[in-house]
C-alpha cells in the first residue's frame, strides 16, 4: 500500500511539473507572437501618408482603404497598427504594401 501512495505521489508530482513546462511555453509563444505587433506599431500618426502609400503602389484609394488608414492613423487607438493592417488585405492589398501603409500612417 505505501509503494502505490509514493507511486502515485510520483506521477503527480511529474504531472505538475508537466503543466508548468506547458504554461511556460504557452507563455513564450504568446510573447513571440504579440512582440512584432507592438514592434511593428508607427510612430506618428498621418492618414495621407498611409494612402500615398497605397496609390505609389497602384491601389486605388476608396472609402474602405480611407478608413483603413484613418484607423491606423489613430494615435488613441492601440491596437490601430493590425486594424489597419486587416482592413487593407481584407480588401485585397497585398500584406507587403498593408505593412508599408500601415507603417506610414
Amino acid at each position: 500500500m505505501i509503494d502505490f501512495a509514493s507511486t502515485v505521489l510520483r506521477q503527480r508530482e511529474r504531472d505538475t511539473n508537466m503543466k508548468k513546462r506547458a504554461v511556460g511555453i504557452l507563455a513564450a509563444t504568446f510573447a513571440a507572437a504579440a512582440l512584432p505587433i507592438a514592434v511593428a506599431a508607427p510612430a506618428s500618426a498621418d492618414q495621407g501618408a498611409c494612402q500615398f502609400s497605397l496609390i505609389g503602389a497602384g491601389y486605388r484609394v476608396g472609402p474602405k482603404a480611407e478608413a483603413a488608414c484613418r484607423t491606423g492613423s489613430d494615435m488613441g487607438n492601440p491596437g490601430r497598427w493590425i486594424q489597419c493592417y486587416w482592413g487593407l488585405t481584407a480588401i485585397g492589398v497585398s500584406e507587403q504594401e498593408a505593412a508599408r501603409a500601415c507603417n506610414a500612417a
